[in-house]
């Protein structure tokens, strides 16, 4: 394109000087020459702009070039004519046009012929193809285009300066990331490192350092960089050195920022969630684990013990069930907190499903463990939980295993804490129960102890009273099963229950206490209608011997027929027990219930309650869960179930029995509750037995 400040503008006598180089150069030239009148019509065409538009000079000369122009580019040529009439006569106009080819882009440098007045008296214009430089610039703008949208978009900063300083141009996105306005902060070395957080900034130092030697060409990491408000943004930042040094080492760089922390946060959360339980923030199944695979290779390689333990929510079905899966769910939390509160820094804490929760302790012995469970369990148990208005109560069973360093599989080790656990429930929950060598010993001793006291007779039934609730009136009594050792020393059911039940001796004891309640009756006196009821426990080993439930019916049979009468005897069976056996023990029973003797179920709405084995069982009394009980006093839930069963009873002519009532407020309760009877310390403690 000529230059407007020096080149002169061209004179008519220039242009009408004949000279035949000038006509060989233009009718032989690639590019388009044509001269115009002031008013755009054809004075002159070369050969080339014919072959290009397909048209003769015939055709052209005289005719205004304006219509072959493209209708959307025929104003923009037109204000460039008109800026010819003013100094420098000169203009470039880039325009679209109809040629052989189709539509293509010609770019025209005109210049104005003038008179000696300075008149324009024609215009001489050179054009040239540039369809490919438009189509490129038009792909280059597009694609321009689509980055300015995708960085804006995409919240992208962009940066770009010196590596050695570090001096760095930022644009307004990447300091809008940080909090900061334009202009309000230089980035260079010691301000960037002073707003890199702490855990990240060596790594990012490093990283930094290997794309300055060279050893990188690309830096590429995420990382965090303090808000101007003080909180931490997570960062991905990607850069490439474009110069470097004739060492190799980077001089400049240009890179970009993009704030990544919604997705950083989402990734760790889920991190987060693969090993820990979103409920209680413990670790989860998977990563408690994962806590005792690596605590047993340390006690492998130490030659340390550690122990692991089992804790258990105390009937936790039942908080579900009276209060909601809501509360359940709080319950659970706040004895998360507790556990949390207690266990030992080195100690590892998870819930390993439902209400059990798993604690692995490194490098620990049974005493250690000890003390430190039953600090643990006594924890809970002191403190009632308020939630939504209601004081919960709950209670932890414990079971823990010794670990030694010689044990290749910690399933092992769980599997005797659970084993220990289940000890602990069986003995009646809220205790630490260990799974070791002196619960070998013991359970060997209680043994003894036991088979020794059924050869000498010394298991005898000790008696606690049953009153009606509304009057104290003692209507019945509830034989239970005693030792008396050899020293004196006299010992409940709850110390050698479990191990009679391992020895299959349970239903021996069955049959003493039977027999002596048989023969206590056989002495009483008085008319059938003024005896008392008496309940004894009968197990599941018993009904499976009908032949000792037959010597017991010949023996009542001899009392009935003393007295006249249908010998008081009820026979207690667990809910379980019935549930699962309806149909055997009713057949191992009937001996018993043709003489007259009445069934009683116990731990009724317990945690597998079911009124089906009502249908099938002559059913006289039903004993309540204590525990279900004890809620009554802080949920109305468990107010209304209780009250559904009493209604159900009734209308069965089943009489209700609630046990350890300690006190006049639980007593006012039941009555209002419409229990019938109900036994406890607060009418009397079991006799010494005899």
């Amino acid at each position: 394109m000529p230059s407007e400040e020096t080149e002169p503008p061209l004179t008519q006598g220039a242009v009408e000087t004949p000279d035949e180089d000038y006509r060989l150069l233009v009718e032989n030239q690639t590019d388009l020459v044509v001269k115009v009148d002031p008013e755009g019509r054809f004075l002159f065409v070369s050969p080339s702009y014919c072959r290009a538009f397909g048209k003769t000079k015939d055709e052209l000369l005289g005719r205004s070039f304006m219509p072959l122009v493209h209708e959307d580019d025929r104003a923009e040529t037109a204000a460039a004519i008109a800026r010819l009439h003013l100094p420098p006569h000169h203009c470039y106009v880039e325009q679209r046009a109809m040629t052989v080819w189709g539509w293509r882009w010609l770019g025209w440098s005109d210049t104005a012929v003038l008179d000696g007045e300075g008149r324009v008296t024609a215009i001489i214009g050179v054009g040239r193809d540039v369809t490919e430089r438009k189509a490129a610039e038009a792909a280059l703008a597009e694609t321009t285009r689509r980055l300015e949208l995708a960085v804006e978009g995409g919240d992208i900063g962009l940066y770009d300066g010196s590596v050695l300083p570090l001096d760095m141009s930022v644009d307004a996105r990447y300091l809008a990331m940080l909090g900061y306005g334009v202009g309000e902060i230089q980035v260079d070395l010691q301000s960037w490192q002073q707003m890199l957080h702490p855990d990240d900034r060596d790594r990012v130092r490093t990283l930094g350092e290997q794309v300055v030697r060279g050893d990188l060409d690309r830096f590429e990491a995420e990382y965090r960089m303090r808000h101007r408000d003080g909180h931490w943004v997570w960062i991905q930042d990607r850069a490439r050195v474009y110069e470097r040094d004739a060492d190799g080492k980077a001089m400049r760089v240009a890179g970009t920022h993009m704030d990544i922390t919604r997705r950083k946060v989402a990734e760790l959360k889920l991190e987060y969630l693969v090993d820990h339980d979103e409920l209680t923030g413990l670790l989860n199944r998977r990563g408690i684990w994962q806590s005792v695979q690596r605590i047993h290779a340390q006690s492998q390689r130490s030659g340390r013990s550690c122990c692991l333990a089992i804790l258990d929510l105390d009937h936790f079905k039942l908080v579900n069930d009276a209060y909601g899966h809501g509360v359940g769910d709080e319950v659970l939390k706040w004895v998360s907190g507790r556990l949390r509160q207690e266990v030992r820094q080195a100690d590892w804490l998870g819930r390993w499903g439902g209400e059990e929760f798993v604690i692995a302790l490194p490098e620990t012995n049974e005493v250690q463990a000890r003390t430190g469970l039953e600090r643990i369990r006594e924890s809970v148990a002191a403190r009632p939980i308020q939630i939504k208005g209601q004081q919960i109560r709950v209670t932890l069973s414990i079971g823990f295993a010794t670990c030694q360093s010689d044990e290749g599989d910690p399933r092992e080790v769980l599997a005797r804490a659970d084993m220990a656990l289940y000890h602990a429930k069986n003995a009646g929950r809220n205790r630490v129960c260990y799974d070791g060598h002196d619960s070998g010993v013991y359970a060997v001793s209680m043994a003894v102890l036991v088979q020794s006291a059924l050869q000498t007779a010394r298991i005898l039934p000790a008696f606690q009273p049953i009153v009606e609730l509304r009057d104290r009136r003692v209507v019945a009594e509830e034989s239970l099963a005693r030792i008396v050792a050899a020293d004196g020393r006299i010992l409940t059911a709850s110390a050698f229950i479990e191990i009679a039940e391992q020895l299959g001796l349970l239903h021996r004891i069955d049959s003493m206490l039977l027999s002596a309640t048989a023969a206590r009756l056989k002495c009483s006196k008085g008319s059938g209608a003024s005896r008392l009821f008496d309940f004894v426990h009968l197990s599941g080993d018993l009904v499976r011997h009908p032949d000792i439930l037959q010597t017991l019916a010949r023996e009542l049979d001899g009392v009935s027929k003393a007295t006249n009468a249908a010998p008081p005897l009820v026979l207690t069976l667990n809910e379980r027990q019935i549930s699962a056996e309806t149909e055997q023990v009713a057949r191992a029973l009937a001996p018993l219930l043709d003489l007259g003797c009445r069934i009683a179920v116990s731990d009724y709405g317990g945690d597998t309650s079911s009124f089906r084995f009502l249908i099938h069982l002559p059913v006289s009394f039903i004993q309540l869960d204590a525990n279900l009980v004890r809620l009554t006093s802080e949920s109305a839930r468990a107010r209304s179930i209780l009250a559904t069963i009493q209604h159900t009873a009734q209308d069965l002519g089943i009489t209700t029995i609630a046990k350890q009532i300690e006190d006049d407020a639980t007593l006012q309760r039941l009555i209002e509750l419409g229990v019938d009877w109900g036994s406890g310390y607060l009418f009397g403690r079991p006799s010494e037995p005899g």
